[in-house]
């Protein structure tokens, strides 16, 4: 079978849909499968660098457009390399040998128009995979009102495409409700959700961290976030909070990315005077579980109003490195879903400041609750994620008739947590917040014998901070 992977970008750029794609492409390389890649030659990040326009890696066949390069700094900018990508991968697509499936990712949003007129031309079958759904991106940052003419012709061309794919692959439950209500076919959609890239992430000794010996942070207890620093994540909750915490000398705060939300969040750490925070430019790849390993505790976080509409790939990073996380994000999401099943993070409320700063106190005072939080999250990435796993879904279903659901695929949600995982540690009260149990007593979770029950913990639950002032719980 020749299959066609449609997206932006490809390893060996950073952006994350480029490394997932490189591992279903090699999978379905090594299952007999002719394999090619159609991406730009231009970087994530923009520049000058540009790749090879055509190559084989590993027996994949890579092409790639000469599309513009001004990359993430400007929405101008970013509008022009789509469009350039737009023009020069139709044009290559339609030249190229005639693929029997043509899998689109969603960079540039809208790319699987070019699945859909290769459908139409040439008889070529369409599976979609959802990394982002648009136009509902544009809402949630608002660049664009829901009840305007544009976003209304958006969302009818979104319905169209959709219902031009033999298959749709969702990243969770969420994600899959707003595929619906954008008029999807809900017998098509398939939960498939994302992995660290090439597993390349396991669960290191943060003093086997070449990053954290380099910055000289010896014992002092670090908050990482490593990604994208893009409009998706609310990260000023979080550098507010870092700078309350014994006015920020308890605790060092690494930025590890780049993106558009950079510069204002460093303006920001200036203006409340927090020298403990810094940023770092991104890692490639084989860097990466190193770079994952200096943190103590790992940021994760998500804008209110993106529930189904993005899913943070730091999350997937978070549980693999067997870290414990701080999430600032909104409740209704898979990311928070997640975290409190595999009580391994806990949830702020984005704009909670006061929340985040105990959290944050309550983590760096307590190695105990961490290292329990930390093998919680390892154990919930192996019992429900994983490279292997998320791409036999989807060549499974490219290899037989994509009208036919194949009986495994996950369409429930998730299952309870693992019997395995540990109950993570309890620690002192709050003093302004509603106490609260902690989880259902299980005999296969061990219980740490720390101090008294948390504010911050819900019956079932999963780890969780308190709402925000004013919010309804």
């Amino acid at each position: 079978m020749r299959i066609l992977l449609l997206n932006q970008y490809y390893r060996p750029d950073l952006a994350a849909t480029g490394q997932l794609l490189a591992d279903l492409a090699e999978e379905f390389m090594h299952r007999g499968h002719e394999v090619h890649v159609l991406c730009s030659c231009r970087t994530y990040d923009g520049g000058g660098a540009c790749h090879p326009h055509s190559e084989v890696v590993g027996g994949v066949n890579i092409h790639r457009v000469s599309a513009t390069g001004f990359g993430r700094k400007c929405h101008a900018g970013r509008l022009i390399d789509y469009v350039s990508f737009y023009l020069l991968a139709t044009w290559r697509a339609l030249w190229m040998p005639k693929p029997d499936v043509c899998i689109a990712l969603s960079t540039p949003p809208f790319i699987g128009l070019v699945g859909v007129l290769l459908k139409l031309i040439r008889g070529s079958r369409l599976a979609l995979w959802t990394m982002d759904l648009y136009p509902e991106v544009f809402a949630a940052y608002g660049m664009m009102p829901p009840r305007s003419v544009v976003y209304r012709v958006l969302s009818a061309v979104s319905r169209w495409l959709y219902s031009h794919a033999s298959a749709i692959f969702s990243l969770g439950e969420v994600m899959t409700a707003r595929l619906v209500a954008a008029g999807a076919d809900p017998a098509r959609i398939t939960t498939v959700h994302n992995w660290v890239p090439g597993e390349s992430v396991r669960p290191k000794p943060r003093e086997s961290s070449s990053m954290r010996r380099s910055l000289e942070l010896e014992d002092q207890v670090t908050l990482l976030y490593s990604g994208n620093l893009g409009l998706g994540h609310e990260l000023d909750t979080a550098v507010r909070a870092a700078g309350m915490v014994d006015g920020g000398s308890a605790l060092r705060v690494l930025f590890v990315g780049n993106g558009t939300m950079r510069e204002p969040l460093q303006q920001l750490a200036a203006d409340l005077s927090i020298s403990s925070i810094s940023f770092h430019p991104p890692q490639p790849l084989e860097n990466l579980a190193d770079s994952l390993a200096a943190g103590d505790i790992h940021l994760v976080a998500q804008r209110p109003g993106t529930e189904g509409v993005i899913v943070p790939s730091k999350l997937y990073d978070s549980l693999a490195a067997g870290r414990p996380a701080l999430f600032i994000g909104p409740e209704g999401c898979e990311a928070a879903r997640i975290f409190r099943e595999s009580q391994s993070g806990m949830v702020v409320p984005p704009g909670d400041v006061d929340g985040a700063a105990e959290v944050l106190r309550m983590l760096v005072q307590n190695a105990e609750l961490r290292a329990t939080m930390g093998r919680n999250a390892r154990a919930y990435y192996e019992g429900k994620f994983g490279r292997e796993r998320s791409v036999n879904i989807i060549i499974s279903l490219i290899e037989k008739p994509l009208s036919s659901p194949s009986p495994h695929m996950e369409k429930a949600p998730l299952s309870p947590p693992s019997p395995h995982m540990e109950k993570a540690p309890l620690f002192p009260p709050s003093p302004h917040m509603e106490k609260a149990p902690l989880f259902p007593p299980s005999p296969h979770m061990e219980k740490a014998p720390l101090s008294s029950p948390s504010p911050y913990m819900e019956r079932g639950q999963g780890v969780r901070a308190p709402a925000a002032k004013g919010e309804t719980e």
